[in-house]
């Protein structure tokens, strides 16, 4: 098996064993229904928004094809891998999954250091690929996310993916469906993800005793792992202090340089070394790309606001009053201009370009947004 990550940070999907509920009718479809006849494509591309479980579906499906054993869960009447049954029973296949040492398992996925799949990544893989299986079974080789391959690395995998090799799956996962050469869409059984219904979420959500689930979801554009994991860390504290600075400008009449200058140094706090402890908002950690993200949210909110959309299609409905009221102090052209140039800030802080300077310019177009 080779691995292009850290085995600490990919260690919790070897080991995911269960299914979220909304994947239930999906995993039936995938495997319950065709593991008896073993009649799978060669190569399946999972497509859907982040934060809905494409990778945790991954890899337990690689860990039920590779599964020498499976078996129904009295559960869910579904055809699973036999991990979830007692010790002494568990196939030899999905305790070497489980260690992350499974030698027919290929995890292809950006480099620690980089931002792309390399094409050499993509040619040791396709080396492995024609290997016979050191079990007998089949070979699952996971690439994610798929988008991040460079032109010669897809073109690479395209080779493979038009002469398939036996016994050999390959699975893509992509947040972005559209950026994959259509050549190589056209040669994979595509699955189109979903957002999971509204109401399961929410239940699911609850069940893992979260405050207040309904704005974690809307927050995440309903999609419940990135929910979850919102309410898990501190991008609440920081959202709440970077729309309380961006209405401070508009609702107290700060100076829009003095907030620009002020979340430029909230940028620049330092985490503390072995502290785990929850910071106040002086020493919360904030990036830049916080601050642009929250920023859009508000500027989305407000947009549709003006255009009179109902109150379930805002993000931030915790102020959705304060937005109300703002919407109609504002200029909609120029908030529209304004979302143009956040658009543009994501790929500018990526660059050399002074931040400090940037945060002014944006603040200070925020405030002439007034009538």
């Amino acid at each position: 098996m080779a691995i292009k990550q850290a085995e600490d940070e990919i260690s919790p999907y070897y080991q995911f064993n269960s299914l979220y509920p909304w994947q239930l009718s999906l995993w039936k479809q995938l495997y319950s229904n065709n593991i008896a006849a073993d009649h799978f494509p060669h190569a399946l591309l999972f497509s859907g928004v982040a934060g809905i479980g494409k990778k945790q579906l991954a890899f337990h499906l690689a860990r039920g094809l590779l599964c020498q054993s499976p078996q129904e869960n009295p559960q869910t009447g579904q055809i699973e891998p036999c991990q979830q049954h007692d010790c002494g029973k568990t196939c030899r296949s999905c305790r070497l999954f489980s260690a992350g040492t499974h030698p027919d398992l290929y995890h292809v996925t950006t480099p620690v250091d980089k931002k792309v799949i390399p094409v050499d990544d993509i040619r040791t893989l396709i080396q492995w690929s024609v290997l016979s299986s050191q079990l007998g079974g089949k070979k699952i080789i996971i690439i994610e996310p798929a988008e991040a391959m460079n032109p010669n690395a897809a073109n690479s995998l395209l080779k493979t993916l038009e002469e398939p090799v036996a016994d050999t799956i390959i699975i893509l996962l992509t947040n972005k469906k559209q950026a994959l050469l259509p050549t190589i869409r056209s040669r994979c059984r595509t699955i189109d993800m979903a957002l999971p219904d509204k109401q399961s979420v929410l239940h699911w959500l609850s069940e893992k005793n979260l405050t207040d689930p309904e704005l974690m979801l809307s927050l995440t554009s309903g999609a419940p792992l990135l929910a979850f994991e919102l309410s898990q860390g501190s991008q609440l504290e920081v959202r709440h202090l970077i729309i309380k600075q961006l209405l401070s400008v508009m609702t107290d009449s700060i100076d829009p340089i003095t907030v620009a200058e002020t979340l430029f140094k909230q940028t620049k706090i330092k985490p503390a070394k072995g502290s785990r402890k929850k910071t106040d908002n002086k020493k919360l950690l904030i990036s830049a790309y916080d601050i642009i993200y929250w920023f859009d949210s508000l500027l989305s909110d407000i947009v549709r606001l003006a255009q009179k959309c109902t109150q379930d299609t805002i993000i931030n409905i915790d102020y959705y009053d304060s937005l109300q009221q703002l919407s109609n102090r504002l200029y909609l052209k120029k908030i529209l201009q304004l979302t143009d140039s956040i658009n543009k800030a994501y790929f500018e802080i990526q660059g050399q370009i002074n931040v400090n300077l940037l945060f002014e310019k944006l603040l200070i177009d925020w405030k002439n947004c007034q009538k």
